[in-house]
C-alpha cells in the first residue's frame, strides 16, 4: 500500500531547516586577520599581548587593539626630568686594562733609605735642645742643640796657635792652619764659627751645632744636661717626600708581585686617592711562625699628606689585557642574562644581552653584544631597569626579541 505524500509535513521539515541554516550561519564568528605588528593588550596589564580579540587573563578586561613594533619591545623614554633626577651617566664603551685584582691590607711607615742620624762627633755635655718634640720640622742649618766640651775648646786653641806660628814659619805655615780648621770641622763646628774664631781671637767652652741636614724628628733619645760621647745619637731625622707603604702577602701570592711592579695604593682616610707605587722590596723570607711575607712599595709623598703610621690598601693586577671595559655597576647580572643598557637616541635607551669576561671589584670585561663607541649607561642602569618592569610588567631579560 503506498504511503500518502504530505504536503503539511514536507513543508514544516523545510523551514525548520532553513532556519537551522540561517542561525548556524550568524553564529559562525569570522576570525579578523591582524598585522604582525598589531596585538590585543590590556591598558592595565601592558605586558598581556594576544593575536585574538578577548579578555585579560589578569584583571578580566576587554583587550585592546594596538600596533606594536617589535623592534621598540625592549626600549624605554625616559624625560630629563627622570634622568637627572635617576642620576642616569652615560658614557662611551671603549678598550682599556682590565686584569683580576688582589687587594692587600698595608701601612704607611718611614722610608729608611732617607733617614739621617745626627750624633755628637766630640766628648760634652748637653747646654739646650733647640728641638725637643718629635714630628717636628727641622731645616738645613737650623741650630740643633749647644754643647758644653773642653776638648772642643782645645781645638779652637790650637786653631788661633797655628795663625801665630804660621808668621813664623815661611814654609808649611798653611798646612798647619788648614789642619787646625779641619779639626774643628770635623768635630761639629761649621764654616761661620771658625772664621768668627779667627776674627774675634775668642774660644767658647759652649758651642752651638747646627743642622747638616732637613727632615722630620723621628727620636730624641737625650734630654738637657745629658752627657755625650763621640757617636751618642742626639737625633734621627728622615725625609718624608718619599714613604714606604708595607703590606703582607701569602705566599701563594708572591706569582702576582715581584720587584720593581707598578702598583695601585689607596689610602683609607683618602679613599678618592690612587697612588702609583713602585715595589722596591719582597722579602725572600717568611716572618716567623707566620706564612705571609714582608713587601714594600715606595710612593711620592711631596704633597706631605700622608703619615706613617696610616693604614692604606694595596692593589695587584695580573693578567691585564686590553679589551672593552664597563663600571661593574654598569651591568644587570642574572643567572642566564647579563644585561646593559644602551643609548640610542636622547632620552631612549635600549635593553641588550652581553657577553661578560674577568671582572674586579670596579670593571667588568665585556666580550659581545656591544660596540666600541656606543653610549652605555654607567650610572643608573637599576632604576632604569626597574621603570621598565613599572611600565611593561616585564623584565627585558623575559623578552625572546632582546638583543644578544
Amino acid at each position: 500500500m503506498k504511503k500518502r505524500f504530505n504536503l503539511k509535513h514536507y513543508t514544516a521539515y523545510l523551514f525548520a531547516s532553513i532556519f537551522l541554516f540561517l542561525l548556524n550561519t550568524c553564529n559562525t564568528k569570522k576570525i579578523e586577520k591582524i598585522g604582525e605588528n598589531e596585538y590585543y593588550v590590556c591598558s592595565m596589564d601592558p605586558q598581556i599581548m594576544e593575536k585574538q580579540m578577548g579578555m585579560c587573563p589578569i584583571c578580566k578586561m576587554p583587550l585592546t587593539k594596538t600596533t606594536i613594533d617589535k623592534s621598540q619591545l625592549n626600549t624605554i623614554k625616559l624625560n630629563e626630568v627622570q634622568i637627572q633626577l635617576g642620576n642616569i651617566r652615560v658614557d662611551t664603551i671603549k678598550a682599556s686594562l682590565i686584569g683580576t685584582e688582589q687587594t692587600l691590607t698595608g701601612i704607611f711607615s718611614i722610608n729608611q733609605n732617607n733617614t739621617e742620624q745626627i750624633s755628637s762627633r766630640i766628648n760634652g755635655r748637653i747646654e739646650q735642645l733647640y728641638f725637643k718634640i718629635i714630628g717636628e720640622q727641622v731645616k738645613k742649618g737650623d741650630k740643633l742643640y749647644d754643647l758644653y766640651s773642653r776638648e772642643l775648646l782645645l781645638a779652637q786653641e790650637e786653631y788661633l796657635l797655628a795663625f801665630e806660628k804660621s808668621k813664623l814659619l815661611s814654609l808649611g805655615g798653611e798646612n798647619i792652619i788648614t789642619a787646625s780648621k779641619n779639626k774643628l770641622l770635623l768635630w761639629g763646628l761649621n764654616e761661620d764659627q771658625i772664621e768668627k774664631i779667627a776674627q774675634t781671637k775668642q774660644t767658647q767652652i759652649t758651642n752651638t751645632i747646627y743642622s747638616p741636614a732637613s727632615g722630620a724628628i723621628t727620636e730624641i733619645p737625650l734630654k738637657e744636661g745629658d752627657y755625650v760621647n763621640e757617636g751618642t745619637k742626639i737625633y734621627k731625622l728622615a725625609n718624608l717626600n718619599t714613604l714606604w707603604v708595607e703590606a703582607q702577602l701569602y705566599t701563594n701570592e708572591l706569582q702576582y708581585l715581584d720587584a720593581g711592579k707598578n702598583v695601585e695604593v689607596i689610602p683609607e682616610s683618602y679613599p678618592n686617592e690612587r697612588i702609583n707605587g713602585v715595589v722596591t722590596f719582597v722579602n725572600p723570607e717568611l716572618q716567623e711562625q707566620s706564612t705571609v711575607n714582608l713587601i714594600r712599595i715606595e710612593i711620592d709623598n711631596k704633597r706631605n699628606l700622608f703619615k706613617a703610621g696610616m693604614p692604606a690598601y694595596v692593589l695587584l693586577k695580573s693578567n691585564e689585557k686590553k679589551t672593552m671595559v664597563l663600571p661593574l655597576d654598569a651591568v644587570l647580572q642574572e643567572r642566564e642574562y647579563n644585561v646593559i643598557w644602551v643609548q640610542i637616541k636622547k632620552g631612549v635607551f635600549e635593553a641588550r644581552n652581553v657577553t661578560i669576561g674577568i671582572q674586579n671589584k670596579n670593571k667588568i670585561e665585556i666580550i659581545s653584544g656591544v660596540k666600541e663607541g656606543e653610549a652605555v649607561v654607567t650610572s643608573g642602569a637599576y632604576l632604569i631597569n626597574s621603570e621598565f618592569v613599572f611600565k611593561r610588567g616585564t623584565t627585558p631579560m623575559q623578552n625572546k626579541n632582546m638583543k644578544m
